[in-house]
Parts: structure tokens; sequence; C-alpha cells
């Protein structure tokens, strides 16, 4: 018995990977595993514990809601690494569903977690306020119905929230985290022309449903059923609402996630998950 452990320990090593993955969370419920629930954690674990023929455990920077996509979620494990690589990467891709890939695969430092390592997030969300929604975007954005935007008042919408802020009133209860205070760095709308627009938003951390809420609260402003000012005092006095607009999560990506040691993105490398009319901007508002 002692000889087999001896054998073994010499063709396999200890080893820290770190998977950056994109998924269209259309048919999940959410990254994190859930008892009789369909998750992309559950169905990537599956993947690498077969593949690997080991137990898998999964650290991911944080969790998705149902029906939130993915373009560069980040995770991380420990295996016991009997595959090169590239080998693993390619097997990997073989094995799972066409709406979940893994676009990087490397080894990093023993210490490295995905969640805890985290400085930073940026998600997109985006919509389409044409007159006919094309019917095979249905799942990726949200269709609030054809609208005239009102393009200095949003402008001035998602400006009050770049900086540091107690964001209580726009979360959603069900989190044990404590502390509400967040830093927005970049709040970005962009206008694609032709009814179809993507914000931007790239902050240190954010809370349960946050960055649906902003952009439900900076929707109904736009609507004409709350004022800015609604979102003024929202901020002043942050406790949580009884009506506060959480917009639909098919709209909404996490798009990256930031470490102080590694750039798995190469700066402002893009997805190539993005539409074909998102390669090109018409006109953008940079706060």
């Amino acid at each position: 018995m002692q000889k087999l452990k001896d054998n073994t320990s010499k063709c396999t090593k200890s080893n820290n990977l770190v998977l950056i993955i994109e998924y269209d969370g259309t048919n999940y419920f959410g990254w994190q595993s859930q008892p009789n629930r369909r998750s992309v954690q559950s169905v990537l674990t599956q993947a690498l514990s077969s593949i690997l023929n080991q137990p898998i455990v999964l650290h991911a920077s944080g969790r998705t809601d149902a029906g939130v996509h993915a373009l560069g979620q980040v995770a991380n494990c420990r295996v016991e690494l009997t595959l090169e690589i590239p080998t693993l990467f390619r097997a990997l891709n073989s094995y799972l569903p066409p709406d979940i890939r893994v676009t990087h695969l490397q080894e990093v430092s023993s210490s490295f977690n995905a969640r805890k390592d985290a400085t930073g997030k940026e998600y997109h969300y985006w919509m389409y306020c044409g007159y006919q929604f094309p019917v095979f975007l249905r799942h990726h954005m949200f269709y609030p119905g054809n609208f005239q935007i009102d393009w200095p008042l949003l402008k001035e919408c998602i400006n009050l929230f770049v900086g540091e802020y107690d964001f209580t009133a726009f979360s959603a209860s069900g989190s044990s985290v404590i502390n509400m205070v967040r830093e927005i760095h970049q709040f970005d709308v962009y206008d694609f022309k032709n009814g179809f627009l993507s914000f931007r938003i790239v902050g240190n951390g954010f809370l349960y449903k946050m960055v649906r809420i902003l952009l439900g609260e900076i929707w109904m402003v736009q609507l004409g059923k709350k004022k800015i000012d609604d979102l003024r005092l929202a901020l002043s006095q942050p406790h949580r609402g009884k009506h506060r607009l959480c917009l639909p999560p098919h709209g909404l990506y996490l798009a990256r996630v930031f470490y102080p040691d590694y750039d798995f993105w190469e700066s402002d490398h893009l997805s190539p998950s993005f539409p074909w009319f998102l390669s090109k901007k018409s006109s953008i508002f940079k706060l």
C-alpha cells in the first residue's frame, strides 16, 4: 500500500488552477450549486471531476443569480494534475455543454483565491429600446418597449453613483453582508443607435442585486415615475425602500474580475462573445 502511494506521488503534484469562464445563464439557477437545481458551478465541477477522476472544490469570485450571464467569471481549484494544462483545457471544453466555456486556464500561486483576492468587478447591462425586439436576443437583453431615451438625464443619473457610498437603498435583502459601503469607479453608457444601449459599471464590489436595482431606479427616472432627487435622497439616507425596481437578470453580464497580481484579460481585451454591434461604439458618455 505504501509503495502504491509513493508511485502516485511521483506522477502527480498539487496545482492551484484558475479558470476564466463565460456562460449563458438562461438555463441555470445561477452560479452556485444548489440541491436539485442545475447550476453553472455544479456542471463545471462535474466536468473537472470526471476528467481528472478526483473530487473538485471550485472557489468563484462571487455568485451570479439565475438568468445572469458571464463573460469573465473567475474560479480556482486545487487539483492533483495528471494532464498537461493544454490537454485539460481541450478536454474540459469538449465535456462542457455549449452554453458554458472555459476561455482561459492557467496555474497560479498556491495562495490565490478567486473570491478573497478580488479587488473589483466589471458588469455590463444590455438593453434594446427600439420598435421591434429581435427574437434571438430575448434571453440576452432587457426590452422595456419602444422608448426615446433622455440622454442628458440618463448621464446625470449615472453620474450620481460614481464614488463611495452606502448602497443599502440599492440592494436586496437576503445577504449576510454587514458593510454596505461600496465604491463605483466607472459608470458608462454606450449608445449603439437603432435602439441598442449598454451600461458598464466598475466597482470595488457590489451588494446583492445592486447593479440591477441601480439601473432599475435610473430607469424609473427615465419613465418619469421618480425624480433624480429621489436617487439623491436614497444615497444620503440609505435604507431599503419598498418600491425599488430591479431590472430582469437576462440583461446582466459579469464581464471581468480584477486582481492585484494577475491580469487575465490583458488589460482592455474584450470577450469574443460580445455581439457584433458592440464592436463599434457610435457614441459614448464617459464619466
